[in-house]
């Protein structure tokens, strides 16, 4: 079983992917949780991943095409991205008032209020992830009331606003069968995927060269011109001229990718200090 989760920072996602692991994994399942997510502040989008299963579990990518989706912030909802990939089988686990025509089956509670209303709020923020984790109990997951809320406890303590508001997610939860036709990105039902792509340039990072413990060093002789260090550098620092290749230290970094990628072993190591060795 595939589970994706959707929220943002603060909200308490990649703890909740966490406490269903752990939560399998006492019922004898095997588990694997991991959190996907870029700036590490409030409100930035967050996603986790959760695998449950019978068998040791060796893939490691990202859930494409989850058993469960669950969406811990309401205004996620409007986003048909978000639910990219949900099959017929799929539930969605909502954090809203009211159902949506998102997934065949869904489950929704107003996690919101309920952190509110139990004083669940860090820096004015609402933390709904322990009113979802109630909520989730009434999706397909083999994992039971009493194991779910032992680990709640486990992370949270025992405290009466985790219990009441655990409680109050579990039985206030709703479960619907939605008219649901399955989403495509694209057009004739083909899903395109857009994936970032950094372009290297110097600077993005400050004076990077102040970062090197060795540097890459030409050797004219030995290099044939070919620019697979070009292409494989990082932050961009290396160039072509009409006497060869040159390297920008103020901004080369001392990675060495230069030196692993070159195929005539024309790039060597340099140290600080002075000492030079050869990549290979």
């Amino acid at each position: 079983m595939e589970i994706r989760i959707h929220g943002r920072g603060g909200q308490g996602v990649v703890t909740m992917s966490k406490i269903i692991a752990e939560a399998a994994n006492l019922e004898g399942y095997f588990s694997q949780s991991m959190p996907f997510y870029g700036a590490e502040r409030r409100g930035a989008p967050v996603v986790s991943f959760t695998r449950i299963s019978e068998d040791p579990i060796y893939r490691t990518s990202q859930v494409y095409y989850p058993d469960i989706l669950i969406v811990l912030d309401p205004i996620l909802i409007n986003f048909p991205e978000v639910f990219s990939g949900l099959g017929e089988s799929s539930i969605a686990v909502l954090n809203s008032g009211s159902s949506a025509d998102v997934a065949k089956k869904v489950v929704f509670v107003d996690a919101t209020r309920i952190a509110i209303e139990h004083g669940l709020v860090v820096a004015g923020m609402p933390v709904p992830n322990v009113p979802m984790l109630g909520a989730l109990l009434s999706s397909e997951i083999p994992i039971s009331y009493k194991t779910m809320l032992e680990v709640v406890q486990k992370h949270f303590g025992a405290d009466e606003r985790i219990v009441s508001s655990f409680n109050e997610g579990y039985k206030g939860a709703r479960r619907k069968t939605c008219r649901f036709t399955k989403m495509h990105f694209g057009h004739k039902g083909v899903m395109e995927c857009e994936i970032p792509i950094s372009t290297p340039s110097k600077g993005v990072a400050g004076r990077t060269g102040l970062w090197r413990v060795v540097k890459p060093v030409v050797d004219s002789e030995r290099c044939n011109g070919c620019m697979s260090c070009w292409l494989h550098c990082p932050e961009g620092v290396i160039v072509e001229t009409e006497e060869g290749i040159e390297i920008d230290y103020a901004y080369c970094k001392g990675c060495m990718i230069c030196s692993s990628v070159c195929p005539k072993n024309a790039i060597k190591h340099e140290s600080e200090m002075g000492v030079v060795q050869h990549a290979h």
